[in-house]
């Protein structure tokens, strides 16, 4: 059954552009692991097969119709496992991934440092803007490293198919772990580098 819902936002909506597979399976092989929460997705950009909502979802995508209640209806995709709205409210869990708002990165970092802190390790999609206040008070000595790419990567639209192209910033992964640290590393890299474990999943 397809995900029967409307949008009236505007398709180049910055705070809604979902992760490139390509770009994910990189911080898959990045990480080490499988990530199993996306805590900041929509049905159609979601990376994990769990994930969570933001309640702006449900104003985007609301039905016009009522159920019979007179409670107002959203129908779902079976396969899609929505197991959270607000992933800056529900607690997180290990191994999870974040592809934040563009304006809600101090507010999804502070969520990661105090989840981390809790023991449970993830990684976010960032720009790299080491400069900046937000960087300087919530990356630097907090976030275990930072990935480095040999360069940008680029996104998809909210429709989670049509590449956005023409991004004019660069893209670091940041890690987070409950482990403290003086200094957060940087760890360059070869985007591609998770090229493999796309192959794996295409042949299953």
């Amino acid at each position: 059954m397809a995900i029967l819902v409307r949008t009236t936002s505007h398709k180049d909506d910055k705070n809604r552009w979902g992760t490139q597979w390509q770009c994910f399976a990189d911080a898959v092989s990045l990480y080490g692991r499988p990530f199993q929460l996306d805590v900041s997705a929509e049905p159609e950009t979601a990376k994990c097969e769990r994930f969570y909502v933001s309640p702006e979802w449900f104003s985007r995508n609301r039905l016009s119709h009522f159920g019979l209640q007179g409670h107002e209806t959203f129908w779902f995709s079976p396969s899609n496992k929505v197991v959270g709205f607000n992933g800056l409210v529900c607690d997180w869990e290990n191994d999870w991934y974040c592809n934040p708002p563009f304006d809600l990165k101090r507010e999804f970092l502070t969520k990661a440092y105090s989840e981390a802190r809790a023991g449970k390790s993830g990684m976010m999609l960032l720009p790299y803007e080491p400069l900046t206040s937000w960087w300087l008070d919530l990356v630097e000595d907090k976030a275990t490293a930072v990935y480095t790419p040999d360069g940008r990567y680029n996104f998809l639209m909210p429709d989670g198919v049509t590449k956005k192209s023409g991004v004019n910033f660069g893209s670091v992964f940041v890690l987070f772990t409950p482990h403290k640290v003086k200094i957060t590393q940087r760890i360059p890299f070869k985007r591609g580098c998770g090229a493999a474990l796309m192959k794996v999943e295409e042949a299953a």
